[in-house]
């Protein structure tokens, strides 16, 4: 059966193929900096760099919507067969889902009230910037993966998710480690304030989710192409 697994070692549409890994490259742009602005933030307490770092993510985030736009024209226009097409579309989706997530990470910590999250115990300042940085190893992983596709070696492909499923799990258990944390954290602030807290929190493990999805999805690819 033909695969995208098989169309990219194939080297067929190879503008399709560069522009793919371009994007990649992307978003692991916007995880980086995310990763920066946090650390700005909460070990520097340096609020105006990290707010021009956060909104650096946005337009890096922009940048990947604009070539995944791309990438979709030339996939409308590729002589491709149905399966291929729509396994590049599914691809390029969860590919852009990374950069979607930090974005919106990085939107909340652009409007919050800093001074509620300097609030918070330092543990949870310290598992916050742990869990950005493992977000960072997790999709520096995933790009190694997506240029992966270029080669033969699907045994290292497979490594690489196991090593993103690991790193995802672990991310898993620190998020949960600060909820522990923050149910019992007697925190002055209003009830808003600490939803936004929380659900940057909880986007933070989902860019390794996110990445984690690629992964899986890739895996699936290379298994499936054998049957």
């Amino acid at each position: 059966m033909s695969s995208l697994f098989e169309w990219f070692k194939s080297r067929n549409e190879e503008t399709v193929i560069n522009k793919t890994l371009i994007h990649m490259q992307k978003v692991l742009e916007c995880v980086v900096e995310f990763q920066k602005g946090i650390s700005f933030l909460i070990e520097e307490k340096d609020i105006d760099l990290a707010l021009k770092v956060f909104f650096r993510v946005t337009e890096l985030e922009n940048q990947a919507d604009s070539i995944r736009r791309n990438i979709l024209n030339m996939i409308s226009q590729a002589e491709l067969s149905s399966t291929i097409r729509e396994n590049l579309i599914h691809l390029v989706k969860r590919i852009d889902d990374v950069a979607n997530a930090t974005n919106a990470g990085a939107r909340i910590l652009i409007y919050m009230n800093h001074n509620d999250l300097f609030s918070l115990d330092e543990v949870i300042h310290e598992k916050l910037m742990e869990m950005a940085k493992k977000s960072v190893d997790c999709v520096k992983l995933l790009n190694q993966m997506v240029n992966q596709l270029l080669t033969e070696d699907e045994e290292e492909i497979k490594k690489i998710g196991d090593k993103i499923n690991v790193i995802e799990h672990e991310i898993d258990e620190i998020h949960f480690g600060i909820n522990r944390i923050l149910v019992f954290n007697n925190m002055e602030v209003n009830p808003f304030s600490a939803i936004e807290i929380h659900n940057c929190i909880t986007l933070v493990e989902t860019i390794s989710d996110n990445a984690e999805d690629v992964a899986d999805y890739i895996v699936m690819l290379t298994v499936a192409k054998r049957y």
